[in-house]
């Protein structure tokens, strides 16, 4: 004889207090003269499997079990058929051809890539590592808040609850920080998926997402983007190609190029303003028998419409830093294809078009961690590049050699200041040496 299949109701008790708390709280419903068995039509038999299957994962602010899942889904039923070995090869045999037409162009090289063809559901597994690192810090900003918030609307609330069932209260109170996850986890999902379906390879958001030196492009990406530019395809596909090497070479050859980002990143996230007053009004929709409510709280614009001063200065660092990366990409790219692509210009305006305008995913991430990834500065990037035509590759020796916020709106200036630093320097240098106050390299001694 089988056993009785346990209801879903207490699936939703069990997963979120254990089993004992479950056993309490079903004894504490019946005391009430309810009886659990009938209480079935509140809760979906599939939502609540899929709530035990959730709560029982701890995965910090961000359930990234539910993310992959999610955005796998969103990747198959978009259409995500298995590549062809003649459909790869034409990805890898691009790559390559990208590599050979920038190695004029500049000094930087990424002697160790490999080069691989994705598809939607790869492009998701292989920059998922990269996204962690992005999101994971906003969101434990924001986790916090939320949960501080409805922790504090139900310690002010009894929801309709008896005093006997307070400790059911409690309970759920302790889990709000794994519902929290779970829900974030959810919307990260359907961004990334959404991202998914329109990602050309794994450099589309300036940051390098992937731990290995990996060229990737999602061939079904890259064919969708060409339709309708009366472009021929195998033209479209070889100048992502060479904007996706070029990504990978600049990552590759500035070693602090990444931890910079990242930094940026971090900090940003520190200096987040939530908007407290928004979170705490949205708590006070949520009902605890319906788990979808803090689907709406989440989804709710819960960050301060004014950043604060240092939020500002962080964002202002990273969105110059994404500029300048899809600054030297879009210059070097172009030269690189400008000899070879009759459709060079075209090309490189529609890249430009797209950055502008973004994706529905990056809208979608953008609401919610509260952060944009679009280079809003990166023309004035390009324009820099293009004239710092010797020092293209140079200005990426050092932070400190490149342009801030300010002075990326002046490259001129920029540019004409930072030659007269150089040539004050040799002076300087010159100067000593003929004083013979230099000093002496490391290892020498002046003659006794």
């Amino acid at each position: 004889m089988e056993p009785e299949a346990e209801n879903p109701l207490e699936q939703l008790l069990r997963a979120i207090l254990g089993p004992e708390g479950a056993a309490e709280a079903a004894r504490q419903i019946e005391a009430q003269g309810f009886d659990p068995s009938q209480m079935v039509g509140a809760f979906g038999p599939g939502a609540m499997m899929s709530l035990k299957h959730l709560f029982s994962t701890d995965s910090g602010p961000v359930n990234w079990q539910i993310a992959t899942e999610i955005s796998h889904q969103q990747a198959f039923q978009s259409g995500d058929p298995t590549l062809s070995a003649a459909q790869a090869a034409r990805v890898k045999q691009a790559l390559t051809v990208a590599d050979l037409w920038l190695d004029p162009i500049t000094d930087f090289v990424n002697p160790g890539a490999t080069r691989e063809a994705w598809t939607r559901v790869q492009w998701v597994d292989g920059t998922l590592p990269g996204w962690k690192q992005v999101i994971e810090p906003v969101a434990s900003n924001g986790s916090r808040a939320l949960t501080e918030a409805i922790s504090s609307e139900f310690d002010s609330s009894d929801y309709g609850m008896p005093p006997e069932m307070a400790g059911m209260a409690a309970s759920i109170q302790q889990a709000m920080p794994r519902m929290s996850a779970m829900v974030f986890g959810s919307q990260v999902g359907q961004a990334l998926g959404a991202m998914s379906q329109t990602a050309l390879g794994s450099s589309d958001s300036g940051i390098p997402m992937l731990e290995g030196e990996t060229s990737a492009l999602v061939l079904a990406n890259v064919d969708a983007f060409g339709e309708g530019l009366d472009v021929p395809s195998d033209e479209v596909l070889q100048y992502v190609a060479v904007r996706e090497c070029a990504h990978g070479r600049l990552f590759a050859s500035v070693p602090w190029l990444r931890t910079d980002l990242l930094q940026a990143l971090q900090k940003y996230s520190s200096e987040i303003a939530l908007d407290i007053s928004a979170i705490e009004e949205t708590a006070r929709n949520i009902d605890p028998s319906d788990p979808s409510s803090f689907q709406e709280v989440v989804a709710t614009d819960v960050f301060a419409a004014e950043p604060t001063e240092d939020q500002q200065r962080a964002l202002a660092r990273l969105e110059t830093m994404l500029a300048l990366v899809e600054g030297w990409v879009e210059v070097v790219t172009h030269l690189a294809c400008a000899p070879y692509l009759p459709h060079a210009d075209q090309l490189r305006e529609m890249m430009r078009r797209r950055r502008i305008v973004g994706s529905p995913g990056e809208q979608l991430l953008a609401q919610l961690v509260g952060l944009h990834l679009r280079p809003r500065a990166a023309r004035d990037a390009a324009k820099l590049f293009t004239l710092a035509e010797k020092q293209r590759d140079e200005l990426w020796a050092h932070p400190d050699h490149l342009p801030t916020a300010e002075q990326l709106s002046d490259v001129e200036a920029f540019l004409h200041s930072s030659q007269s630093d150089d040539s004050d320097d040799m002076d300087d240098e010159l100067r000593k040496l003929l004083d013979g106050t230099l000093g002496w390299a490391d290892g020498l001694e002046p003659p006794q």
